[in-house]
């Protein structure tokens, strides 16, 4: 690894750990608190993005078949299941995953229900507390499907002008329970593209169907791929 990287990568991941220890001890007070996993598990042939490849799961040494060792193979694209989006997924010269501000990676984010929303507009998020938040996460319809049937093409996506209106209050994360943001009929990309244009952190495909609309701590770690425009990524919520 490169000196001048790796010494930008331990500066990074120290800006993250001070931040991750300042919202856990909270002035050095132990607190009891319970940790939500919200990640959708991954398994072969799973529900992905139309057009995407298929997910295979595969098991390429056995112990049962006389080898040393269980060993696995996964084949999947980067987009699949619970995963973020890197600005370079829309903006050609925009940040890869291993570039993203690990800051973002935790913080404070508020739980919107909007199942019964077409669309994310303004007023689903009028009485949120930007104040108190780094992040939002929608819980849409689509916390009742699993990723075990065919791909529903009506989910509920973010207005332009809700997506506007999150990035005029300085959200730096959002979140969704749906495999996009972006409603699946927007042929441009607006949406994707002034976020990531933004740099902000997009999480998609999350399991919200038994979380209460809240304000939790957020963990989402997507995997250090260098170069990619996304990752699977690992999501929990932490409620006191």
């Amino acid at each position: 690894m490169p000196a001048l990287y790796e010494n930008a990568l331990e500066n990074q991941v120290g800006i993250a750990y001070n931040k991750a220890e300042s919202i856990f001890k909270g002035r050095g007070k132990v607190r009891p608190m319970r940790m939500i996993d919200v990640t959708r598990p991954i398994n072969t042939n799973m529900t992905v993005w139309p057009g995407d490849e298929s997910i295979l799961i595969e098991h390429t040494s056995s112990i049962s078949e006389g080898k040393a060792v269980n060993v696995s193979r996964v084949h999947m694209g980067v987009h699949a299941g619970t995963h973020v989006d890197a600005p370079l997924h829309f903006i050609d010269d925009g940040k890869s995953v291993d570039e993203l501000d690990p800051s973002l990676f935790t913080g404070w984010v508020q739980v919107v229900d909007v199942r019964e929303a077409k669309m994310i507009q303004p007023e689903h998020i009028s009485q949120v507390p930007f104040h108190k938040i780094d992040a939002v996460f929608f819980k849409t319809s689509y916390s009742d499907k699993t990723l075990n049937e065919a791909f529903e093409t009506n989910y509920t996506g973010l207005s332009l002008d809700a997506a506007q209106m999150l990035l005029e209050r300085g959200i730096r994360v959002i979140g969704t329970d749906a495999l996009s943001i972006e409603s699946f009929y927007e042929e441009n990309f607006r949406v994707h593209k002034a976020l990531l244009g933004n740099e902000v952190f997009i999480v998609e495909g999350l399991s919200l169907k038994h979380i209460s609309p809240s304000r939790y701590r957020y963990i989402c770690l997507p995997l250090l791929i260098k170069g990619s425009d996304g990752s699977p990524a690992r999501v929990f919520l932490i409620e006191e």
